[in-house]
């Protein structure tokens, strides 16, 4: 085990968390001693947020309570930010765990005008969606840390 709690030292999470690895690319927009909030990387989806635990836990359940707490807390601030900053159809929320074991948490815009054949987590193949481009994306992360305690992050 490693300090960040990964086998090996390959969990891609804690790898972004180190400012290394593959999942870099998307802004920072909050955190505090138990989680950090992410948007997405820029060209996929815009209003598509991270809550991703600082300490390696697989899974929600190998939180603890200060982290789980935490994790619900960063989850109501983010989706009320989306939706102060989006003004969306609806602001989802999703715990998966099958992609990458390292905790985290999806919330997400369904942004007005979405087609209804698509379901709710398929927002992102809707062609005419807001664009996503790197401006978009940290424009949004400006207008969505407002709504943090405390957030004086620029990334």
């Amino acid at each position: 085990m490693t300090a960040s709690g990964a086998v090996g030292g390959d969990c891609p999470i804690c790898a972004k968390h180190r400012g290394e690895g593959p999942l870099l690319g998307g802004p920072l927009i909050w955190q505090d001693e138990h989680v950090l909030v992410f948007h997405r990387p820029p060209g996929v989806f815009l209003g598509h947020l991270f809550i991703e635990s600082r300490r390696h836990a697989p899974y929600l359940d190998d939180l603890t309570d200060n982290e789980a707490s935490a994790v619900g807390l960063a989850a109501a601030r983010s989706a009320r930010a989306l939706r102060a900053a989006l003004d969306p159809e609806a602001v989802f929320s999703a715990v998966i765990g099958r992609g990458v074991s390292h905790f985290h948490q999806h919330v997400f815009a369904r942004h007005r005008g979405t087609p209804p054949e698509l379901s709710w987590q398929d927002g992102d193949e809707w062609p005419d969606a807001p664009p996503c481009d790197a401006a978009a994306v940290a424009d949004l992360a400006d207008r969505l840390r407002r709504h943090f305690p405390g957030s004086s992050l620029v990334r």
